[in-house]
């Protein structure tokens, strides 16, 4: 029930053979996105197994890369939490996204 619209892979060649030297797709290399959520041309973070979440609710909070970043209030904290342990149980253990009580940005910091 996952879609992976993109990732990342890192070879390298070690003793003449070409070899995975990076993580396989992984929350944070890749974005997940519940497929049953999916509408196309519409955000998907708040469904989102990836760290888009976070990067949106960095975004809202000011932040752009530069400069230190903010301190995230508990509520970022905990979501960001839900879907990295969520990513696991979602792939590991057959659990439905739904389950996982996710919320959006949203929800959790106003516009």
């Amino acid at each position: 029930g996952i879609i992976i619209p993109d990732f990342k892979i890192e070879f390298g060649i070690h003793e003449g053979e070409l070899i995975q030297i990076d993580e396989p797709p992984t929350h944070d290399s890749a974005r997940m996105w519940a497929r049953n959520h999916y509408r196309r041309g519409e955000a998907q973070e708040k469904h989102c197994l990836d760290k888009e979440f976070l990067r949106e609710c960095l975004r809202r909070l000011g932040f752009s890369g530069e400069g230190k970043a903010p301190e995230l209030p508990a509520g970022v904290v905990k979501e960001v939490v839900k879907r990295c342990v969520g990513a696991n149980r979602v792939i590991a253990q057959g659990v439905s996204v739904e389950e996982l009580g996710l919320k959006s940005v949203d929800e959790i910091l106003p516009p």
